[in-house]
């Protein structure tokens, strides 16, 4: 979800040009709806992360996918049973269209419980995006210019947390991630290292919590 910044700073100054707050609102409402009906939100998850000197990388995640815009709808009556079970079926098969996902099933009111696992190498890769690229819960990227691996989360902006809140989604999870390879900067909660072994921990415990953020190399 780390697109959506640029969207909220492109919304932000069109709606600060004079004449145009009134004007624009219906478009920032809809654009605002389409993103949460297209997105995917982490909930009692397990990020587990491990990479080589080499850039080898093994990642897997367990735990629930919250679909806020089909959850919301339940919640509001808007749908019936076939058309919860028409909503689910596009997202199993959006889901599917990656080879990473090991296991998935549907446990109503809109939350997916996920098993999915990657092997890759992050240097021929260039860059890795769970869920995807434009629903990103993490994010690897490789950089050339100065042989670096960022790892980043991703997160929710603030004009979506109260009604996430409102419909009960609380964001929960751990991450940890372990590496040989050098570590230039972090915000890790927790950091230690055993032999050439470098371990960090990040306990998410709210949509409030900073992003996880590390560079590599």
């Amino acid at each position: 979800m780390s697109y959506f910044p640029l969207v909220r700073y492109a919304l932000c100054l069109a709606m600060e040009r004079r004449g145009w707050r009134i004007a624009m609102m219906p478009v920032v409402v809809l654009v605002l709806l389409a993103i949460l009906q297209g997105c995917y939100l982490p909930e009692s998850y397990k990020i587990d992360l491990s990479m080589t000197r080499q850039g080898d990388y093994q990642f897997s995640y367990q735990g629930l996918l919250v679909h806020p815009g089909l959850a919301e709808d339940l919640m509001a009556g808007e749908i019936d049973s076939a058309a919860e079970q028409e909503r689910v079926d596009v997202v199993a098969r959006d889901l599917g269209r990656d080879s990473g996902l090991k296991a998935l099933v549907y446990r109503g009111q809109g939350v997916f419980d996920i098993r999915y696992e990657r092997q890759g190498n992050i240097i021929a890769d260039k860059t890795f995006s769970f869920v995807r690229r434009n629903a990103k819960i993490l994010e690897m990227s490789y950089r050339q210019s100065d042989n670096t691996v960022e790892i980043r989360g991703g997160f929710v902006p603030e004009q979506y947390r109260e009604r996430l809140a409102a419909m009960g989604y609380r964001m929960q999870g751990d991450i940890e991630i372990r590496t040989e390879a050098g570590i230039r900067s972090h915000n890790a909660a927790s950091f230690d290292k055993t032999g050439d072994q470098n371990r960090l921990r990040w306990a998410i415990e709210s949509l409030d919590d900073p992003v996880p953020v590390l560079i590599i190399g």
